[in-house]
């Protein structure tokens, strides 16, 4: 079936509006459970305790969420995680209530969990079925406004998580967090998927492969044929694991060993948030057929000029202000590079991997992402915790990338080549 550009129009607003009120919800939940947590156990582990049954989950499962997205119509994966979801949420907050202290990981932990894996399978389903809602040349432009709603959310959850937590307790955001599962339930009950052909999905679901493994297998060897998706997956895990220094990294210099408070690590992070925001809108205006090789590697040279300058500010400024100014200049443009990146490698994978691969080759790129944020987590903490100035860090960390982005220039070109041949040969 034919997506018009009217449908498609009205898809990107359903799946914008969806999208926005899920990450916000979501984000306040995260942080309401880590300030109840804080306050019930005292224990720094609060916040920390999604970051680290997450990717443990998305390790776990990232064989059969992939299989299962690619082996049922898209929808219908969808309406049964939204609702998994939804019942763990009445769950959670039916017995939350009944334990104290400690006792109260008994059912935040396997909430979590569960509330963990409905996210992996609603992440990847949806990245798996962008090009089932709109026309090939929107794509570009609900992956930038998708990415845009998540920093949305980054922004603003933060602000309202503390605002409702001081007035209302943690159960609101229980509350609220199942009336916005149940709108963007609903919201995308409206949402039409165009399937390729009947045919196609009737094999795809009796396909069952001889096992799970088998399935995932057959996921590799397609990946192994197009070197450019190895390289974007290298790529990725290399620029998130970068990152995870500037979350430890920048509260630490600043409140550590510039003693000048916490208020630029507000700033910064705002900042950090916004421009990540006008960077995803900005991919909107840029060309979505061109320039593959340069939308890639651009972003990751400065990204390592970038870190580097920020690692020379911290090493040659201390007041507030000066941190704050040139901090947030040099914010503006990562986060800017980083949406670029992001936006850019995941159209490309949407709108050129086989339709029955998608979701295999999704979970494991957003696997590896996120199982790469805590083991960077750690890794940082020890060196910031070992190495007197953590600015030779941030210095070290921008070497690194522009050494990176110099090994793989040239692999990275031959594989762009390539992968247009071969998109070329099986169309």
């Amino acid at each position: 079936m034919i997506i018009t550009t009217r449908e498609s129009n009205i898809q990107i607003v359903k799946s914008t509006l969806s999208n926005v009120i899920n990450s916000l919800s979501n984000n306040m939940l995260s942080y309401g459970l880590g300030l109840m947590l804080l306050s019930q156990t005292n224990s720094a582990i609060s916040f920390g305790i999604e970051m680290i049954i997450a990717p443990a989950v998305g390790v776990l499962f990232v064989i059969p969420i992939g299989n299962l997205v690619d082996k049922y119509k898209h929808k219908t994966v969808l309406i049964v995680s939204s609702l998994v979801k939804i019942l763990f949420l009445l769950l959670f907050i039916l017995s939350i209530d009944h334990f104290d202290g400690l006792y109260k990981m008994i059912p935040v932990i396997p909430f979590v969990a569960v509330n963990a894996i409905c996210a992996n399978i609603s992440t990847v389903t949806y990245s798996a079925s962008v090009h089932e809602l709109v026309r090939s040349e929107k794509i570009q432009r609900l992956s930038s406004l998708t990415n845009a709603a998540n920093s949305f959310s980054n922004i603003f959850a933060p602000v309202l998580g503390v605002s409702l937590y001081a007035l209302f307790g943690f159960d609101i955001f229980i509350l609220i967090s199942i009336a916005s599962s149940s709108l963007a339930f609903l919201i995308m009950l409206s949402l039409k998927f165009h399937y390729q052909t009947k045919e196609n999905i009737s094999n795809n679901i009796k396909e069952a492969a001889s096992s799970q493994m088998q399935g995932f297998k057959e996921g590799i060897n397609y990946i192994k044929k197009r070197r450019l998706i190895i390289d974007i997956i290298v790529i990725s895990m290399f620029l998130n694991f970068i990152f995870s220094s500037m979350n430890i990294g920048i509260p630490y210099i600043i409140e550590t060993e510039l003693h000048i408070g916490t208020e630029p690590i507000g700033y910064l992070n705002t900042f950090n948030a916004i421009v990540l925001l006008l960077g995803s809108l900005f991919m909107n205006f840029l060309p979505a057929k061109k320039g593959t090789f340069l939308k890639i590697m651009i972003p990751v040279f400065s990204l390592g000029i970038e870190v580097l300058l920020l690692g020379t500010l911290f090493q040659n400024m201390d007041q507030l202000f000066s941190i704050t100014l040139y901090g947030g200049i040099v914010s503006f443009f990562i986060g800017f590079s980083l949406a670029i990146i992001e936006v850019n490698n995941m159209v490309y994978l949407q709108k050129t991997i086989t339709t029955e691969f998608l979701g295999r080759v999704m979970s494991i790129l957003t696997t590896a992402n996120r199982a790469l944020l805590p083991i960077g987590s750690l890794i940082y903490t020890f060196l910031f915790n070992s190495i007197t100035f953590g600015s030779y860090i941030f210095m070290g960390n921008g070497i690194l990338c522009i050494a990176f982005g110099l090994s793989v220039f040239p692999e990275l070109l031959k594989s762009v080549k390539k992968d247009h041949l071969f998109i070329k040969e099986h169309n």
